[in-house]
């Protein structure tokens, strides 16, 4: 596989996932996946700066941050997240561990890095690990404020299993 199809498909198949998913979650969830964005656009603009991280394959000469991974996987990912765990920090911290471990360590390390993608300098796994804890408790932070401040908790309940959550977020057909 190319690295420009590997970054093309970071980019694009994960929005497929949200025909999936219904229009109030989308919705309600669409504000933390924004700051998200932002979040991980600091990052990878401070890795550029900082000589952490070089990204040598691109989308476009013009952007600096990692596009495909910001606006592809991360950005959908971070709905998908919280429209499952939100309510319930321990498994919201669970879940990220897991995925945050399987990009940075598997990910970064045997894909992106293998195929030039990536090129790591001062800024390994284990640094981006901890980079994405650091923005997830951010994040959720953001989000019960949001969550106060202009939702309803119906979601939330805290006695709703992950398979409930499931069913609730996904369109019926």
């Amino acid at each position: 596989m190319t690295p420009e199809l590997i970054i093309k498909l970071i980019l694009f198949v994960p929005w497929i996932s949200l025909l999936f998913m219904k229009k109030a979650i989308l919705k309600r969830y669409t504000p933390i996946a924004t700051f998200a964005a932002l979040l991980v656009t600091l990052y990878f603009e401070l890795s550029y700066t900082q000589n952490w991280i070089i990204q040598e394959v691109k989308i476009t000469d013009d952007l600096i941050t990692f596009v495909p991974f910001t606006f592809g996987v991360f950005i959908i990912g971070t709905i998908w997240i919280y429209a499952l765990t939100y309510g319930r920090f321990w498994l919201y911290v669970i879940f990220n561990v897991v995925i945050d471990g399987f990009f940075a360590f598997i990910f970064q390390k045997f894909l992106l890095v293998p195929q030039g993608i990536f090129i790591e300098e001062k800024h390994g796994s284990i640094e981006t690990f901890i980079s994405f804890q650091i923005m997830s408790i951010i994040l959720y932070i953001y989000q019960s404020w949001i969550d106060e401040a202009l939702f309803k908790k119906e979601i939330t309940n805290k006695n709703k299993g992950l398979a409930e959550r499931l069913r609730y977020i996904l369109i019926e057909r």
